[in-house]
């Protein structure tokens, strides 16, 4: 019975925390000034005119009433009209997401590649000349803006060196290999703030494990250096990395809409930068709910992988402590 109440469980919190999500997020966009009739029309149009447009983008029905309607439509997969592109939003998201979701995904790829192989190094080199210049490095990069570094990486590797493009996306007609080559540069540019973050975190987690008495125990018995990291260091120091990982899977969502305007990539962070200055509520909604949907259930995705593991790493601690 337990097997099918906790699965029950989870999802009913994060459905209830996705209900209060979207009353935050229609109020929020809702409330906001300006008036999206105005924007469409211009500061000139006639009164008449402006409420007729109201009338036809239901601006002129009560707050209740519109949420309830944009709630309904949801439950059917509808997230409304773009008040500006004049389609469905939902098909601007999908389209948007064959570039986003790439690219935030190669970040998250490059940023564990990097920052957990060297977190676990400057734990092993604790002190020595190479734990100070990785863990002064982390510390640069962590304090650079996102846009700036992006604006450092394409002057020099794309500008200067003509290795990567500037920006823009090839399309996914080209192949994977020019699409993984054009998203490559941006990605580098969001891993590697997260990198030194997850780094730093990985650090701290590897050094308190090397510090438990079984580290000298396996020494002792003649295990090799690599081996004691990947049986008995890694194992245990996996809770704190994965938690730090699903952390930074927000960070990396929101900072692909200044990366993407960098590189000018139309991507969902440039859709939703556009649709806030265009004061088109349907798309900025539909944005950011998709966001915090990712959000939500990502974080109850690590929790249960944390669960999951955590029958392993209690082995291996028993293991350890025989």
């Amino acid at each position: 019975m337990q097997r099918f109440v906790l699965p029950f469980r989870f999802f009913a919190s994060r459905m209830v925390l996705l209900g209060v999500a979207s009353v935050l997020v229609f109020s929020c966009m809702t409330l906001l000034p300006g008036d999206p009739a105005e924007v469409l029309l211009g500061v000139d149009a006639q009164p008449d005119t402006l409420a007729a447009l109201h009338h036809t983008l239901g601006l002129d029905q009560p707050f209740f009433i519109r949420y309830l309607h944009w709630l309904g439509n949801l439950f059917k997969g509808d997230f409304g009209q773009s008040y500006s592109y004049n389609v469905a939003v939902w098909q601007l998201l999908s389209e948007r997401l064959q570039l986003s979701a790439p690219l935030a995904g190669l970040a998250l790829v490059l940023s564990i590649c990097l920052g957990v192989p060297l977190g676990v190094l400057t734990a092993t080199q604790r002190g020595k000349p190479i734990d100070i210049v990785v863990m002064g490095a982390f510390q640069f990069t962590k304090a650079i803006p996102d846009f700036w570094l992006a604006m450092i990486l394409t002057g020099f590797f794309a500008l200067t060196l003509h290795w990567f493009p500037a920006g823009g996306f090839s399309g996914w007609e080209q192949g994977a290999g020019a699409v993984l080559w054009s998203l490559l540069l941006p990605a580098i540019a969001l891993a590697l703030p997260q990198a030194a973050v997850l780094g730093r975190y990985t650090r701290s987690a590897a050094i308190a494990v090397l510090e438990e008495p079984f580290v000298l125990t396996a020494r002792a018995h003649g295990l090799s250096e690599r081996s004691v990291l990947t049986r008995h260091v890694l194992p245990r120091s996996l809770p704190p990395v994965l938690a730090v990982i699903s952390l930074q899977i927000p960070l990396l969502l929101s900072g692909t809409i200044i990366v993407e305007n960098v590189f000018n990539l139309k991507g969902t962070g440039a859709l939703l930068l556009e649709a806030v200055s265009q004061r088109d509520l349907p798309v900025v909604q539909g944005c950011v709910l998709l966001i915090v949907t990712l959000v939500i259930f990502e974080k109850g995705f690590f929790e249960w992988l944390e669960i999951k593991l955590s029958p392993w790493v209690s082995y291996h601690q028993s293991r350890q402590r025989a």
